[in-house]
């Protein structure tokens, strides 16, 4: 009898490094263990209460399909959020809502490369464009930025030999997930040039483009170049608003073919969900510019208690992270997803340990982060300098216990 096989597609789709160990975490707590999550970017501030207003207003007698290119209201009230802003000149049809900023990428990567053409990335990169490369049939060609160099971009001379005849998009995540880095003007302007240069999509995942600290103005790209046709700008309210579970995002374009094509594909998934988009049009029409100063604020103040936390700890090397709301940590120790396993499995300390991402998985090279951590600063004050605290006296367990994993000091 012949054997079944998976496509390869299937088989090249790689499990999240975000989640990999999330069994494990569920194992300890059933154990009675208390479980710091540091782990996943999932906010635990309130959602605003204008969201939850807006859902419980719903007034339908049933739950229709939406329009394949979004809620007519909630396009209005996005476009408008945005110009006043940035003042971009944005209009409702040059966007389409998706199921979250993860589809709108799918979307961008579908309609930019037929399978096998390349998009290049800046490594340490979001482990899920490697999901959507494989969904796709794309190809991730890694730039290597290092943490000595505090993630910078590359020089757009570094960046020029990397374009091959396969090339159609350059995508950079700007404030960065996984290292923090926010862009220079003069660095998205580099792109900008390079691709009008080269003809290239500018793929701008802006995900993350509120949470800047020490001072910085949000960006958004439009501003530095207005009404680009090469670029595509990736937005969300997941982490903007603490709505992950809400699932709404959108792509922005100029691209009137390239908007035509992703709207084709989008009336193939006939829509994004219904209530969850009234609820976030009557919460963009009513919200208070102070939600999101009060949440830059509380993460700002996180960050700055994880890096004290993590100061603390001997033979720890963390970024500093300029926006969003993770950063990178090398740590002595050969193998970060060995020591993870072991805060979750083998580790408390009364009753508490810390759940922490391996940054291999963030990395196209892997083993470039094979001895770093990734932290999403999600927690409050005081649970981030707790957990970072659990975490150092982990790793001097580890040591002790496993000193053949660990690097001298």
């Amino acid at each position: 009898m012949n054997s079944l096989s998976l496509s390869h597609r299937a088989r090249k789709t790689p499990p999240s490094p975000i989640r990999k160990l999330a069994g494990l975490a569920q194992q300890a707590v059933e154990r009675g263990t208390h479980v710091y999550r540091l782990n996943i970017g999932q906010p635990d501030l309130l959602s605003p209460v204008e969201f939850v207003r807006g859902v419980q207003s719903y007034s339908g007698s049933v739950v229709a399909y939406e329009g394949s290119q979004g809620s007519r209201e909630l396009l209005a009230q996005w476009s408008e959020y945005l110009n006043r802003d940035y003042r971009i000149g944005i209009t409702p049809e040059e966007m389409l809502i998706t199921m979250g900023a993860s589809e709108a990428l799918i979307f961008a990567f579908m309609v930019c490369c037929d399978p096998g053409d390349e998009i290049l990335i800046f490594d340490p990169t979001y482990a899920n464009y490697m999901g959507f490369s494989a969904i796709s049939g794309t190809r991730l060609v890694p730039l290597p930025c290092s943490l000595e160099n505090r993630f910078a971009l590359p020089r757009g001379e570094e960046i020029e030999p990397f374009i091959s005849p396969y090339t159609r998009a350059v995508l950079v995540c700007n404030p960065n997930n996984p290292t923090g880095t926010v862009c220079t003007d003069d660095e998205l302007l580099m792109l900008v040039d390079m691709c009008h240069r080269r003809g290239l999509f500018l793929i701008v995942d802006e995900t993350y483009r509120e949470f800047v600290y020490d001072g910085r103005k949000p960006r958004c790209i439009f501003e530095l170049a207005p009404r680009d046709e090469h670029i595509i700008v990736i937005d969300s309210l997941s982490k903007r608003f603490s709505l992950c579970g809400a699932r709404i995002g959108c792509m922005i374009t100029w691209h009137d073919e390239l908007m035509r094509a992703a709207f084709h594909i989008a009336q193939a998934r006939l829509a994004a969900p219904t209530i969850e988009q009234e609820a976030a049009a009557h919460m963009l029409g009513g919200i208070k510019r102070r939600y999101l100063d009060d949440a830059i604020s509380e993460y700002s103040a996180r960050r700055d208690a994880a890096i004290e936390a993590l100061a603390e700890i001997k033979g720890v090397v963390a970024s500093v992270p300029q926006g969003g709301f993770y950063l990178l940590a090398r740590l002595p120790v050969l193998d970060a997803e060995l020591f993870a396993t072991f805060m979750l499995t083998e580790f408390s300390m009364a009753g508490h340990t810390t759940f922490v991402a391996p940054a291999a998985g963030f990395y196209m090279r892997h083993e470039l982060g094979k001895s770093t951590i990734r932290i999403a600063f999600v927690l409050n004050q005081q649970d981030t300098r707790e957990a970072i605290r659990i975490l150092g006296e982990g790793l001097a367990e580890y040591s002790k216990r496993h000193p053949e994993q660990c690097l001298s000091s």
